[in-house]
């Protein structure tokens, strides 16, 4: 199989859909991901899977043009109870590996709810043996421990090539994170290594605020987690210039909002927006924006004609774009005391 392609459909701070297209066996197909970012996946046997195992495959027999039934036998259990073949049915199959009778792979197999078939998705970290030997010692130590667990993950930051208006993402090497604990204020630390990723010695269970905010002139999004005996967290970091766009939305009435608006902000050349939440007293931060130059408001970023869209401000406080301010924000710089006031159609 051969990539050609990939898209990627994104909302802000919500769901992504990506889509890649490939060839195989002489067909254009679709391998479809779901691209939501929440804050924090499991990377041990803490996720919504009814076996993890390392496995052998009995058999593989084609049930569609894209799609296999295995049966596959369980050699090294981490998750589930398993003492003979289990029959997988593969999902978006086509996207995977070729899989072949007497392979060996490190399963994470998922059970659907209306059929209970045990389903080997595509998107899952499912693994030939060669490329999975990280992740099983990771399993491995997990079992190990007693009241600890583990946060992991990667650092990277998106590099824009303007030449061909592509953004590439890298990885970020020694960069140092910290996982400090919310009951007595201990910080644990670690770096990234060359190839970005991280991952902390064992911390005791508990609830820890973790972030890698430690580089001036770069930031990332920072939050809690919480750390499981035997749990394992993984955290993918991706770090921004720090530019910086504040202020107030002020309600049409001049009340706290009992409904939070979005704050857009928009590249004035029509690239890309995203949206920023806005508190009871209309302050909104937008962190993380690289040098250029941005509208903001609220529906600018709307469908045209819908009722958001209808309703749409810019900053200072008016409705058409060309008369909208540009703000012009340099590398790193924080730009203040954007205010203005929200349409009336929003709810407050």
């Amino acid at each position: 199989m051969m990539a050609l392609g990939a898209l990627i459909c994104a909302m802000p701070h919500a769901a992504a859909q990506i889509i890649e297209e490939r060839e195989y066996r002489g067909k254009t197909i679709t391998c479809a991901l779901s691209g939501l970012r929440g804050w924090g996946s499991p990377c041990g046997t803490d996720g919504d899977y009814a076996y993890i195992f390392v496995g052998s495959v009995v058999s593989a027999t084609e049930i569609s043009e894209t799609e296999k039934r295995l049966q596959v036998l369980p050699q090294e259990l981490f998750l589930g109870n398993a003492n003979s073949e289990l029959t997988v049915t593969t999902s978006q199959g086509a996207c995977l590996p070729e899989i072949m009778p007497g392979d060996q792979w490190l399963f994470y197999l998922r059970r659907d709810a209306k059929t209970s078939e045990l389903l080997m998705e595509y998107g899952d970290p499912n693994k030939p043996i060669a490329n999975a030997q990280s992740a099983i010692a990771r399993l491995r130590r997990l079992a190990q421990m007693t009241d600890s667990g583990i946060v992991a993950g990667y650092v990277q930051r998106g590099i824009w090539h303007d030449d061909d208006k592509y953004l590439e993402y890298v990885p970020v090497p020694n960069h140092k994170l910290v996982a400090k604990r919310v009951s007595d204020g201990a910080a644990y630390s670690t770096f990234s290594d060359n190839d970005g990723d991280y991952e902390f010695e064992p911390l005791p269970s508990g609830s820890y605020h973790l972030s890698a905010n430690t580089t001036q002139g770069l930031w990332a999004e920072e939050g809690p987690t919480t750390v499981h005996s035997r749990g394992c967290t993984a955290f993918e970091i991706e770090l921004h210039v720090d530019g910086s766009i504040s202020g107030h939305v002020r309600s049409a009435d001049g009340k706290p909002f009992k409904v939070h608006p979005w704050v857009e902000i928009a590249a004035a050349d029509g690239g890309e927006s995203k949206s920023f939440y806005a508190d009871e007293h209309g302050y909104f931060e937008a962190r993380g924006l690289e040098p250029g130059r941005y509208l903001v408001g609220i529906g600018i970023g709307a469908q045209r004609d819908s009722r958001e869209w209808r309703s749409r401000v810019y900053y200072p406080g008016v409705r058409i774009k060309e008369n909208a301010t540009v703000i012009e924000l340099g590398k790193a710089e924080k730009r203040t005391n954007i205010d203005f006031q929200s349409p009336n159609s929003v709810p407050h």
